[in-house]
């Protein structure tokens, strides 16, 4: 017996296209929304998931991440599927503001009727964390973990960021590789005995393959100086 964690990640951000985003938003540098681009690739996504029986959608509490998972979430046949907010998917702390500057719960419930207010998360808090790529790899497996006893039976998604899910599968094979924006990784889990790296930042689904920031990170990055 087993199931089924999806691994997503989320679509095209403004500043990936506006090269003078960050700069004109000093006090949100670190959550810019979708483009159109981004938002058409996470309707993609919702179009493959369409017809499948997912239990729930757990999310990086960041806009791009909750734009993508409540694009997903409204192209599904079930909808009593629930989107989670999980703050352990979210960014490295080097690459955020401190402290990040994610939207409130009640913002994040304008997006969908189907955030679900009552998940308990694996981390409230982030714990401090080395600066680099590398150094958020401790929480982010830690949370993928616990996501997959919070949710013991049912098919998952996982919606994160780059870096998050390259640690991840980190611990799945054992070696660093980054994912591309929207694209569709799937991991068989054998009901906690052992997880099981299916395929990787698959893009068959998406209507254009092209600059997806799959390159970003060849390899982690070292902590700035």
């Amino acid at each position: 017996m087993s199931r089924t964690i999806w691994l997503v990640r989320h679509g095209q951000r403004v500043d990936n296209v506006d090269k003078k985003w960050k700069a004109n938003n000093p006090t949100k540098w670190d959550d810019p929304e979708l483009t159109i681009r981004g938002k058409q690739q996470a309707h993609e996504v919702g179009k493959h998931f369409a017809n499948m029986n997912i239990e729930a959608i757990v999310t990086s509490p960041y806009t791009r991440c909750i734009e993508t998972s409540c694009q997903i979430a409204a192209m599904m046949e079930n909808k009593s599927t629930k989107i989670c907010v999980e703050p352990g998917l979210q960014e490295p702390l080097y690459m955020s503001m401190d402290p990040p500057t994610i939207p409130s719960m009640d913002k994040i419930k304008e997006y969908s009727t189907q955030i679900d207010d009552s998940y308990k998360p694996v981390f409230e808090k982030l714990p401090v964390e080395p600066k680099g790529d590398l150094g958020c790899g401790d929480r982010c497996v830690k949370t993928f973990q616990e996501i997959a006893k919070k949710f013991p039976s049912g098919n998952i998604i996982i919606v994160s960021h780059g870096v998050p899910l390259a640690n991840i599968h980190a611990f799945l094979k054992g070696h660093w590789k980054y994912v591309g924006q929207c694209t569709i990784s799937k991991v068989t889990d054998m009901y906690g005995q052992s997880f099981r790296l299916d395929y990787w930042s698959d893009k068959k689904h998406l209507s254009q393959t092209h600059d997806l920031q799959e390159d970003e990170r060849i390899v982690p990055q070292a902590p700035p100086s």
